[in-house]
């Protein structure tokens, strides 16, 4: 596939759409309970452009997944931080190298924000994922990630 990859902003015409591709990433990982917020999750992403921004990947023309970023600053980190927060490329075209020039595309995205870091997460059951990140200069750090829900 030698097709131009392109992240293309997701705009608030455009929501049912990303609403349909979040809802086939969590139905792919299982995460059935994470779907009741899709909603309202959605609507936050709009509401704070300044700290996330969704992403349709296109493949040429073709709309192939989506990816949202997220922006914070860490001190440890010296400076800003881009987060993966979800990247979904369709089941047809996985494992034809997009997700790699996704991390480049962001990558570049990244150090024209001026960021220090690029971080993801998956879950621990998620073998292809860490597997996909690992191989894309990702390292795994020591932390354990808590949270309590407000």
């Amino acid at each position: 596939m030698n097709s131009s990859i392109k992240l293309s902003r997701v705009y608030s015409t455009e929501i049912e759409t990303l609403k349909e591709y979040i809802e086939a990433l969590y139905r792919h990982d299982e995460d059935f309970e994470s779907m009741i917020h899709i909603e309202e999750g959605v609507k936050s992403l709009l509401r704070n452009e300044q700290l996330a921004t969704p992403y349709f990947i296109y493949m040429g023309d073709e709309r192939v997944g989506y990816v949202i970023l997220t922006r914070y600053h860490s001190v440890e980190k010296g400076g800003i931080t881009i987060y993966i927060d979800e990247l979904y490329v369709e089941d047809r075209y996985r494992k034809k190298g997009i997700g790699g020039r996704v991390i480049e595309e962001i990558m570049q995205m990244a150090r024209t924000l001026g960021a220090k870091t690029l971080w993801a997460q998956t879950e621990t059951y998620n073998k292809a994922a860490q597997s996909f990140f690992k191989g894309h200069g990702f390292k795994q750090n020591a932390y354990l990630n808590f949270e309590r829900p407000l």
